[in-house]
C-alpha cells in the first residue's frame, strides 16, 4: 500500500468524523493533545504542526484552520511570556522595536490570505495549500540544519549605532554558568527587514513564527539563544494577536472549533514539559520533521490537480 493511499484513507476518516459533532470535537481535542505533546518535546510551537496537519488531512475551511493556528500560537505565547519578562530574559526593548514591522506585516499577511481564498474560491484555497506545502517542507529543512545555532554567539567587532541609540544592548543571568552575560544587538536593520517577511508568512498561513524569529534573533542579530527564544515568545503574543483579529472580523474564527484545539494543545504541552527530562528529544525532533514532510507533500499533492487544470 503506497503512502498516497494511506493519506487518502486518513483524509476519508477525518471527513467521516465531521458527520458526528461530538465525536469530531472529542477526536479533535485528542489530536491536539498529541500535537501539543510532541511540539513541546521538540521545542516548536503547536501552530507549526496544527495548521499543515489540519489543512492536509481534513476538509475544514482553510481560513478557519489558519485563524485557529494563530490562536494557538497566541495562547502559547501568553501562557509562557510572563516568567520570561519577569526574569528579564526577554529583551523587551527589542521586542517593542521588532513588534512594529512584525505586527504590521502579520496583519497584511492575514488580509492577503483571506483575499486569496475569498476572491479565487477553490483555486485560491489550492494556492494557499500549495504555498503552505512548500513552506512546510522548507521549515522541515530548516529544522534539519538548525543545529548550526549557537547558545551564546560572539558578535562581530563592528557596533550597531541604531541599536545602541535605542538602548537595545542588555544582559541576562545565565543560571547554568552562574554569571551575568552581556550581549550586543547587531544588524538591527536587516533583522527588522527579515521580521517583515516572517510576519507576512505568519499572518498568511497561521503558523506562528517561533521557527523563524529565533534564527533571526540568534543567527542574524547575535542574541544568546535563550534570549532569542524568550523574546520570540513575547513577540508572537503581540503580532499574532493583531493578525488573529483580521480573521475574527471576517468571521473565519469559530470559537466552538478553536476551544477544543486550544485545550488540547495546552494539555499536551503540559504533559510534554513534565516528561521531557525522561525522553530523548532528538528522536521527537526527527518525528516532527517526518510529520511535516508528509503533511507538506500531501498539501502539494492536494493542490496540484486543480491548479494544473486551471492553468491555460
Amino acid at each position: 500500500m503506497t503512502i498516497i493511499t494511506l493519506l487518502m484513507y486518513a483524509t476519508m476518516v477525518t471527513t467521516a468524523l465531521l458527520a458526528n459533532p461530538w465525536l469530531f470535537f472529542t477526536s479533535l481535542m485528542c489530536l491536539c493533545i498529541v500535537i501539543g505533546f510532541i511540539a513541546s518535546l521538540a521545542g516548536v510551537g503547536g501552530g507549526v504542526l496544527f495548521t499543515p496537519i489540519m489543512m492536509a488531512f481534513t476538509s475544514i475551511n482553510p481560513d478557519v484552520v489558519r485563524s485557529t493556528g494563530l490562536a494557538i500560537a497566541t495562547m502559547s505565547s501568553l501562557v509562557s511570556a510572563r516568567p520570561y519578562l519577569r526574569g528579564n530574559l526577554a529583551n523587551f526593548r527589542l521586542v517593542l522595536v521588532s513588534s512594529v514591522p512584525y505586527t504590521l506585516f502579520a496583519i497584511i499577511g492575514s488580509i492577503i490570505g483571506l483575499h486569496i481564498t475569498s476572491v479565487f474560491g477553490s483555486v485560491g484555497k489550492s494556492i494557499i495549500r500549495l504555498s503552505l506545502g512548500i513552506l512546510v517542507l522548507a521549515i522541515a529543512a530548516l529544522f534539519m540544519v538548525r543545529g548550526n545555532k549557537t547558545d551564546i554567539p560572539k558578535p562581530p567587532r563592528n557596533r550597531d549605532k541604531l541599536a545602541e541609540s535605542l538602548r537595545l544592548n542588555s544582559a541576562y543571568r545565565e543560571g547554568s554558568l552562574n554569571m551575568l552575560i552581556e550581549y550586543r544587538v547587531v544588524n538591527l536593520q536587516w533583522g527588522l527587514l527579515s521580521l517583515m517577511g516572517v510576519g507576512l508568512v505568519s499572518g498568511m498561513f497561521g503558523l506562528g513564527a517561533g521557527w523563524a524569529i529565533v534564527p533571526v534573533y540568534n543567527m542574524l542579530m547575535y542574541l544568546p539563544l535563550k534570549v532569542a527564544s524568550a523574546s520570540s515568545i513575547v513577540l508572537i503574543g503581540i503580532g499574532d494577536t493583531a493578525a488573529m483579529w483580521v480573521y475574527i472580523n471576517s468571521g473565519a474564527f469559530i470559537p466552538l472549533f478553536a476551544i477544543p484545539c486550544l485545550l488540547g494543545i495546552i494539555i499536551g504541552a503540559r504533559l510534554g514539559s513534565r516528561i521531557m527530562p525522561k525522553v530523548k528529544v532528538s528522536w521527537i525532533r526527527i518525528l516532527v520533521i517526518i510529520v511535516m514532510i508528509i503533511a507538506g507533500l500531501r498539501l502539494i499533492q492536494q493542490s496540484l490537480p486543480l491548479l494544473v487544470g486551471w492553468l491555460p
